[in-house]
């Protein structure tokens, strides 16, 4: 209460002070409604229906209006018999209005005289009331009646339609009724069940926006064109080659199949072309500058931008548990994917090579492009993988991409015993999933429990296609409560079905909810170990913990790059994952500038080459999607080329007799002839130890610009098998050609 009325001993009584009492609770009862529930008019109860033919009642209700409580305790009855429409119809307003009176007139004496005690009767009222008044106001009959206009002083509570045969409708007024504090919790409690489901797709939709943007840009049909250049290629292995040829063949130099790296003498990297070796190189691993950085967080050898983890969907409504053990015990073959890979090379000798159309055949590895040194990928359907790998050739600068964030080309094996369940989930939005939230009723007194998120096939978890795994110790679960499992944080793409695979062989029970609190998952049980079908009456009570990044851009710095005599190459292979939304940019200083990793870089400018350059990363996303980087297992390399090369390919076996009359016919790109030289010998005799070299050579400039020179060999007498030489001399480390195809007949 603001005020009260203070008495003292002895005092004596005012009747204003009484008055007061109730004056003084009463302002702080209007000022608590007025600013706790309303200011405006508004109504509670008022109940109206018909109750006979031609009849309304309303029931008791009350007058909310200016932080005043206007009452009305009996009910309100109309009879509208003899105002009915004559013809068509009429809408009367049932309105309300506050009044305050004084009522409960009572006589009392009055004492006229202290001295006498002469005293006189009055009748004074004993009571002021706030009283709720109802009425109704008619409006005109008409074929399309509308509500009659009302003063400014009185509120609607409803609206009651007449006929000439009677009430047709009784309507409250909605808009002027006040919402009791029940209804608003009910309200509030659907609105967070709501936002609970809806907020991480809504948050998202940013970068599902960004996402879909980019993954239109661009958009090729793949299949389609690789077919188309497989068949032009076909055709051009044989353009300038006779029909009485006893044998041809032609290298791309894509892959070093028909290249003899063992061989004395060789020296060349075989790379969209045979191209100058490196006088020089360093290869490591990229690092972190700095591990205590605030912006970065390095989680299992990945860095990524700093994050905090934050819930993104929930299962609360608890209704039941289930007995993990109660099903198959047995041993599972888990196997992991891995992240895919990024390579960027970029530096003068990486020129751009007419041979790179050849990867969208399918003919070639395209995983080769991702292989680290001393690796070698067992790929059995190249023209699939192709489908998933983006290449860039751009003069100076090299890129290729997986788009798919998990690939089976890098795995790792798991074995998990015990029994097991999943669950399954629809992924709303892309996100970075950093913890699940599994609740244990009750918890063996031992046993590990492991935890594995997998991908699914129509609805089924697959063992197979796991892209994470964790086990937790039995210390670190919670009986009664959520426990928050850590993964290593892996990427979850929008509107994909992924699933969550629980294997233990102790006797944990988890908590459950009904099958119709979540329509979008199911749970699965194992029994002779094989998943049965899923089971729609329940689902595990789970969470998603994601990781929440605050920010869209972040700048980090990592190790800087050294070579002893100076850097002209740069060749980055790590694992990233890249949501459609986003970028990962490696940059470089020279100059004192930073300059980034893409076509517009000059590694040497001025013909200079720097032993050192520092390196960051600049990731770019939303503060719900970031990219991420391996830096465990990354491969940096960084070179400066030689001025010579040397490749020498495989034995060319002819059948027959074999020929004393061979063509080679080697494309040379961005060749100059004042600065650059090539030539060709061919290697025969026991152990090709006899060099032979050409009678004469012929050069064509192609339309393009680049050189075809055809070496002529008369070798006199025929030869079985030979190998093929080809060289090349450059004036200038950082001006460099290469060798895009090689062709070769024999007469």
């Amino acid at each position: 209460m603001e005020r009260r009325t203070i008495f003292q001993d002895g005092m004596d009584n005012d009747p204003a002070d009484f008055n007061n009492l109730q004056d003084f609770a009463q302002t702080s009862f209007d000022h608590l409604v007025a600013d706790g529930l309303t200011p405006e008019r508004k109504y509670a109860g008022f109940k109206a229906a018909a109750t006979g033919v031609t009849s309304v009642t309303v029931q008791p209700g009350r007058l909310y209006s200016g932080g005043k409580v206007f009452d009305r305790a009996a009910a309100f009855e109309k009879d509208f018999a003899t105002s009915l429409p004559l013809a068509t119809r009429k809408i009367v307003s049932l309105v309300a209005w506050g009044q305050e009176v004084e009522t409960d007139q009572r006589p009392r004496e009055f004492l006229i005289n202290e001295e006498t005690g002469a005293s006189e009767p009055r009748v004074v009222a004993m009571e002021r009331a706030r009283i709720a008044n109802i009425n109704t106001v008619a409006g005109e009959e008409n074929a399309d009646p509308v509500a009659p206009i009302v003063g400014a002083d009185v509120t609607v509570i409803g609206e009651i339609v007449l006929t000439p045969a009677g009430v047709e409708s009784v309507t409250m007024n909605a808009a002027n009724a006040l919402d009791s504090v029940q209804s608003l919790g009910d309200r509030t409690a659907k609105i967070e069940d709501f936002r609970a489901r809806a907020e991480p797709q809504i948050g998202s939709l940013a970068s599902d926006i960004s996402a879909l943007a980019k993954g239109q840009r661009g958009l090729v049909g793949a299949d389609s064109y690789g077919r188309s250049l497989l068949r032009l290629a076909t055709l051009e292995e044989e353009v300038g080659i006779p029909v009485a040829a006893v044998d041809s063949a032609a290298d791309f130099f894509l892959d070093d199949n028909a290249t003899d790296t063992a061989f004395t003498g060789h020296d060349a990297i075989v790379e969209d072309g045979v191209r100058f070796p490196n006088a020089n190189s360093a290869t490591g691993e990229l690092q972190i500058f700095d591990a205590l950085n605030p912006r970065a967080r390095l989680v299992g050898g990945t860095l990524f931008p700093a994050y905090k983890r934050a819930k993104r969907f929930a299962l609360t409504k608890r209704s039941g548990e289930v007995q993990i053990s109660t099903y198959s015990y047995g041993s599972y073959d888990l196997v992991q994917k891995k992240s895919t890979r990024t390579r960027l090379r970029t530096g003068p000798k990486r020129t751009v090579s007419t041979s790179s159309v050849w990867w969208q055949s399918g003919k070639y590895n395209g995983a080769a492009v991702f292989e680290k040194d001393g690796e070698s990928f067992v790929v059995y359907n190249a023209y699939d993988l192709k489908n998933g790998v983006e290449t860039a050739r751009i003069a100076q600068f090299w890129g290729d991409y997986v788009s798919e964030p998990y690939w089976e080309t890098v795995k790792v094996p798991h074995v998990a015993q015990g029994a097991q369940v999943a669950e399954t989930w629809l992924q709303a939005n892309d996100m970075w999933l950093d913890a699940v939230g599994l609740t244990f009723t009750r918890l063996a007194a031992a046993g590990s429990v492991t935890l594995a998120i997998c991908e699914t096939d129509r609805g089924l978890p697959l063992l197979d296609k796991v892209i994470s795994k964790t086990t937790i110790e039995r210390e670190d679960l919670v009986a009664g409560g959520e426990t928050v499992i850590p993964v290593q944080p892996v990427f979850l793409s929008g509107g994909s079905s992924y699933a969550m695979v629980i294997i233990t062989s102790a006797d944990h029970w988890l908590a459950t909810v009904q099958g119709s609190e979540y329509p979008q998952g199911t749970f699965f049980y194992v029994i002779d170990g094989v998943f049965q079908q899923g089971d729609t009456s329940r689902d595990v009570m789970f969470s998603l913990h994601a990781a929440d990044f605050g920010a869209s851009r972040a700048v980090i710095d990592l190790q800087p790059l050294q070579l002893a005599g100076g850097i002209s190459d740069i060749d980055i292979l790590a694992e990233s994952i890249v949501p459609g939304a986003c970028q990962l940019t490696y940059e470089v200083q020279i100059a004192n500038a930073w300059h980034p990793l893409d076509p517009s870089l000059d590694l040497t400018p001025g013909g200079v080459t720097s032993p050192l350059l520092p390196l960051r990363v600049v990731m770019n996303g939303t503060p719900d999607v970031m990219p991420a980087l391996t830096l465990t297992g990354s491969q940096v390399k960084v070179a400066a080329s030689k001025t010579s090369l040397v490749h020498v390919s495989e034995p060319r076996v002819l059948p027959g007799a074999g020929s004393s009359t061979i063509r080679v016919i080697a494309r040379l790109e961005y060749f100059d002839e004042a600065e650059h030289d090539a030539g060709c010998t061919l290697l025969t005799g026991a152990g090709y130890g006899t060099t032979r070299t050409a009678n004469s050579f012929v050069d064509r400039i192609a339309e393009d610009g680049a050189i075809e020179r055809t070496w002529i060999f008369d070798l006199g007498t025929a030869v079985a098998s030979y190998r093929i030489r080809l060289t090349g001399t450059a004036a200038n480390p950082l001006d460099l050609f290469h060798i895009a195809t090689r062709k070769d007949y024999a007469l």
